[in-house]
């Protein structure tokens, strides 16, 4: 398990000690360095990233302003909090950071933050297996609901959609679909699509406020509703909080 890191630090000797701290652990890989936001920005629009340890004192921003918008962007992604203060953390819990690390970085308060990371990632990683039976046009099929992206219903036919197929379903209503798929991490995030919450990577402003969610192992974007988009972002929240 691969946990991609970005150090976002105005200071360059910062980012330099915070790269090094971690130079040993094998399963942390740093992604980039980013010296604010804006670069931080470019970055994540070219990769995706597991964590981003962030500097609360930036030159030109708050760290805090830098956490509101992945929040709101890019839920998924752990931040840790690198601070010169510790008093900073009483503000900073608002933002559900994994942890807060002070400069210069403890080895110890270090292990034990990376220990709490890979369990979350471990979690994130470890949607419940099960294969749910569901009717086809040529009968019934039992599918892996790891392997499903989303669920859409287009024409009034509902398909699941894979990394690999898309299979028309017979079952009568997303509603139906939804009561199946809710216990294994998926919600129904607009009239026509269910989605796998273990598979969104990203969730876009899409303008006029519309909304989009970015999936792993789709080229496609799927709707959010306005009316569910709340919802979803705090479902995304408990998961990697959890």
């Amino acid at each position: 398990m691969n946990i991609r890191t970005i150090i976002v630090d105005d200071d360059l000797n910062s980012r330099r000690s915070a790269a090094a701290a971690l130079s040993n652990e094998s399963d942390f890989i740093i992604a980039s360095e980013c010296e604010d936001s804006d670069q931080l920005k470019k970055v994540l629009k070219r990769m995706p990233a597991d964590l981003v340890i962030l500097d609360i004192e930036l030159d030109q921003e708050s760290g805090f302003e830098v956490a509101s918008w992945l929040r709101d962007e890019y839920p998924e992604i752990m931040v840790v909090f690198l601070t010169g203060h510790s008093s900073y953390a009483i503000d900073g819990y608002d933002f559900h950071p994994v942890d807060f690390l002070t400069k210069p970085i403890n080895p110890l308060k270090l292990e034990h933050t990376l220990s709490e990371i890979r369990r979350r990632m471990e979690k994130k990683n470890t949607q419940q297996e099960a294969r749910l039976l569901f009717r086809t046009a040529d009968g019934y099929r039992l599918i892996d609901v790891r392997d499903i992206c989303y669920v859409e219903r287009n024409n009034r036919r509902n398909w699941i959609h894979t990394e690999n197929e898309t299979i028309r379903i017979t079952n009568d209503t997303m509603r139906g679909i939804e009561d199946m798929l809710s216990p294994h991490g998926f919600m129904l995030v607009h009239q026509s699509f269910i989605v796998s919450l273990y598979r969104i990577t990203a969730v876009r402003d899409a303008g006029r406020q519309l909304y989009e969610a970015a999936v792993r192992g789709s080229d496609k974007s799927v709707p959010i509703s306005r009316n569910r988009y709340e919802e979803l972002m705090e479902a995304l929240r408990r998961i990697n909080v959890k």
